[in-house]
């Protein structure tokens, strides 16, 4: 069986809202779903932009979801195999809280903390946990390589993990940061 799949647009962004992105290229327009995390990190309309991209076909629809990063996209394509998690579950948890911390809540099956992502309840966290503790670690959280840009991200991430753990928004923390 083979798969076809659209692994990146390159072309000028022709709308930017905070869940999709139109991406125009050689006169069409493509509407890709976005996490907030792509949002956030993308350029201004009108500037050209290369964006990674899942297919993702049922029965019923075709629908094109774009990512700024690999890590995205990957995480992405691993939420959506897990029992119960769709592309919509999976947009709102890459964009309720960074991979970092995503990672960080599986590998210390912290549910308490999983339900803090808006959507996911404690037996959705529990198969979170249970299918992905064993694989969330092939999924990088790092984009950027080098030491004085790790130390730099690591220092981050601890006060990103600080704001959190006093009850705000893992996302909304990044941001504050």
């Amino acid at each position: 069986m083979k798969i076809l799949m659209i692994s990146f647009l390159e072309g000028k962004l022709a709308e930017k809202h905070p869940t999709y992105f139109v991406i125009e290229v050689g006169g069409i327009g493509f509407f890709l779903q976005i996490p907030l995390s792509s949002y956030d990190s993308a350029q201004e309309v009108g500037a050209s932009l290369k964006i990674l991209t899942h297919l993702h076909v049922r029965e019923d629809i075709m629908a094109l979801y774009g990512f700024m990063t690999e890590s995205e996209r990957d995480l992405f394509k691993m939420l959506i195999l897990v029992s119960g998690i769709g592309p919509p579950m999976a947009l709102k948890i890459l964009s309720g809280t960074s991979i970092a911390d995503f990672k960080r809540l599986i590998s210390g099956e912290d549910v308490r903390g999983l339900t803090q992502i808006k959507g996911i309840g404690q037996k959705i966290a529990q198969r979170l946990i249970l299918e992905l503790r064993d694989r969330i670690n092939t999924i990088s959280s790092r984009e950027i390589k080098g030491d004085l840009e790790t130390e730099k991200i690591n220092r981050l991430d601890e006060a990103s993990a600080a704001l959190t753990g006093m009850g705000a928004n893992p996302l909304q923390a990044r941001k504050v940061i």
